[in-house]
């Protein structure tokens, strides 16, 4: 925890932070009058700023505010330390605070995602829930810009377009992001010139996430090496890229109306199916055409967030497969199927398959007849970093690695099927991945002998469209992994194994 101490200080005035934040609220509209907020706070610098500046506005806006903590039982206690912090800003403003203790490393195991990405879903799920048990109309999070800039670069780096380079929306539904516009400089300046506690997360200085890596080494190096205002030049091409996104989502939203039949579900909150004719689509350009079945998705799930490029490139190619009276199909995760039927393609919700006409659920349960090929657009081989973590883009994944000494006393027959521990003298480094290819043949732990990888798929059941998002690990001479599924006999533990390597999937 950081305290101010130097008292003159205590009553400096930073109106600069407080203007900023007051502007961004009426641009986008985020607050009206009488609203309730339920706000994310930490303990750190940007929540605890947050919170005194809509303590500020509460009489101005009329607003009734609420707290939201979760201790994630880490750091060695420190996540608790920074709860109690909490509270105490929260008795002291006579704000409602909602607290919870969750062991979030636990939480992420079980659901095989990273410690970030398994924290941030937790997070946001509870704080939708609270919102709506309690009927409070907005959830306020820190988002500041130069969240926004890490952001733009993170998806800049690994791939985006206009959408994801658009950067982070300063409202989503009920969600709003008051210091969208405001820096963390800003941020810091105002805390001390008016003396105000906040919380300092060290972990944020370590460079073991992407993110971070990004905020301390990429972004100074640029602005020291290349341009000083680089930061203000960022900002200035998410707004652009933001005003374009917003034209071109209306633009395509109208052209897939006009084009496309729906179906919603019986209570009529939702859409459970989309039907849309494959001769206008391909009659658009290409960047439409993505525009356009993501739309279509979106209007299915709600969101995007596990669809990938790699999955609206599926659909593409399927727009693009010779007819030929077969149907095909893909399904981008467990809730979609897309089917191109008869020149349409048809997007189905399986969760609500049974509210939809006989005709489509038969199509949707039959099955596939013809997959489409995706190995055209598998990414490049990875290389592992052992002891550490290597971010899997391509699959929406983090593998885990580290060097352990052989245990006797454990039982290495016992992993799960994210977890692989292989004999480390049997590797031949350096260690990758990519995904399957034809020709590909290992030896499927305890099957005997040596089989083709498209065999083992077969045999375990593994669809087609599936094939191609599964990690296969290799080292300079052999398939060592295909992840989540098995290891190769040839890199088994056995008595006589010293060194051992474990790798560990998480999904992002």
């Amino acid at each position: 925890m950081r305290k101010i101490t130097d008292k003159n200080h205590g009553t400096a005035e930073n109106p600069g932070a407080e203007k900023t934040v007051l502007e961004a609220i009426r641009h986008f509209g985020m607050v009206e009058s009488g609203d309730s907020i339920l706000i994310s706070i930490s303990g750190g610098p940007d929540s605890t700023f947050l919170t005194h500046i809509l303590y500020g506005l509460r009489d101005e806006f009329n607003l009734i505010l609420y707290g939201y903590c979760l201790d994630h039982k880490t750091r060695g206690g420190g996540s608790a330390l920074d709860a109690a912090f909490v509270k105490k800003l929260c008795r002291k403003l006579d704000i409602r605070l909602f607290s919870e203790r969750i062991d979030v490393r636990k939480w992420c195991r079980a659901g095989r995602l990273s410690f970030q990405a398994g924290a941030r879903k937790l997070r946001a799920s509870r704080l939708e829930e609270i919102s709506r048990k309690y009927n409070i109309t907005k959830i306020a999070v820190g988002h500041n810009s130069d969240d926004n800039i890490e952001t733009f670069l993170m998806r800049l780096i690994r791939g985006a377009g206009a959408r994801g380079l658009s950067g982070i929306k300063p409202v989503s539904g009920k969600v709003i992001r008051p210091l969208i516009t405001t820096s963390r400089i800003d941020i810091m300046q105002y805390l001390e010139d008016k003396g105000i506690q906040y919380c300092v997360d060290h972990t944020n200085l370590e460079n073991v996430y992407f993110r971070n890596r990004v905020r301390n080494k990429l972004i100074p190096f640029i602005s020291e090496n290349f341009f000083k205002n680089f930061r203000s030049s960022v900002l200035r091409s998410i707004e652009i890229l933001r005003d374009e996104d917003i034209f071109l989502r209306k633009y395509t939203s109208n052209l897939l109306e006009d084009i496309a039949r729906f179906s919603k579900s019986r209570d009529g909150k939702s859409i459970i199916y989309v039907k849309i004719p494959i001769e206008p689509v391909l009659s658009s350009s290409v960047a439409i055409r993505r525009r356009l079945i993501s739309s279509a998705m979106e209007r299915i799930l709600g969101h995007l967030e596990d669809i990938s490029f790699k999955n609206i490139s599926g659909v593409l190619a399927l727009l693009r497969v010779e007819s030929g009276g077969e149907n095909k199909w893909l399904q981008p995760i467990r809730s979609l199927r897309v089917m191109r039927i008869n020149g349409f393609i048809h997007m189905i919700d399986l969760d609500h398959l049974h509210e939809l006409p006989r005709e489509i659920r038969s199509y949707a349960l039959e099955g596939p007849r013809t997959g489409v090929n995706l190995k055209v657009l598998q990414g490049g081989d990875l290389e592992v970093k052992i002891g550490g973590e290597t971010e899997l883009i391509q699959f929406s994944m983090i593998v885990k690695s580290k060097l352990v000494d052989a245990d006797p006393g454990q039982d290495y027959k016992k992993a799960r099927d994210s977890q692989a521990f292989i004999d480390y003298g049997k590797v031949k480094p350096p260690v990758r991945v990519r995904s399957w290819k034809d020709g590909d043949r290992f030896y499927p732990l305890g099957a005997g002998g040596s089989k083709k990888l498209q065999d083992f798929f077969i045999d375990s059941k593994i669809p087609v469209n599936r094939r191609a998002n599964i990690p296969v690990f290799y080292d300079s001479e052999k398939i060592i992994w295909v992840g989540n599924m098995r290891i190769d006999q040839r890199v088994r533990i056995t008595g006589k194994t010293c060194r051992i390597l474990s790798l560990e999937l998480f999904e992002k």
